[in-house]
């Protein structure tokens, strides 16, 4: 994989360990502590690294799509290489300088992409904490929820509204 910038450490490191077991793995913690450090530095606010993740990938900042990268991380080493090195110097959109949001907008997410979307959210939240997950008709309210039960969550509510559904969950863990 060619770097970005020559003198990118990040890109570098991407480089030097791509063919690493467990990449991708290593690209989301990568990306998590980014995160983390992002929120930190813009906001005073200190977040585990997986939580940090949670908060920017429910954002849904549509500059730095980190759902979209985390679906597939080594075929987006590159853009988040580059996000890790741009948010040492951006300042941090006012969506994340406040509370965690309360609705993660899953529609038009496909399966199983949803779900592990829905997961990865989930789990940087704190326990008791209630999240509406926007999703398709289909698939993704059948998959979505037992995915989520599987991993200890309650499921409060499931209502349709016009074309979506909108799921109610209690983080347990």
């Amino acid at each position: 994989m060619p770097e970005l910038f020559p003198d990118n450490p990040i890109a570098r490191w991407i480089a030097t360990n791509e063919k690493t077991a467990n990449f991708d793995e290593k690209l989301q913690f990568l990306l998590a502590f980014a995160c983390s450090d992002w929120i930190r530095r813009g906001s005073g606010v200190i977040l585990p690294s997986e939580a940090a993740l949670a908060k920017v990938v429910a954002a849904g900042l549509e500059r730095f799509p980190l759902g979209d990268w985390l679906d597939s991380p080594r075929e987006n080493a590159k853009k988040i290489a580059d996000f890790c090195e741009k948010i040492k110097i951006l300042s941090l959109p006012d969506c994340l300088k406040q509370e965690f949001p309360h609705v993660l907008d899953l529609r038009g997410v496909v399966c199983p992409k949803n779900a592990a979307r829905s997961r990865l959210v989930m789990a940087g939240l704190p326990e008791g904490f209630r999240l509406d997950i926007l999703l398709d008709e289909g698939a993704p309210i059948e998959n979505v929820p037992q995915a989520l039960v599987a991993d200890g969550h309650f499921i409060e509510n499931r209502h349709k509204k016009a074309d979506f559904w909108v799921l109610t969950v209690v983080k347990c863990k």
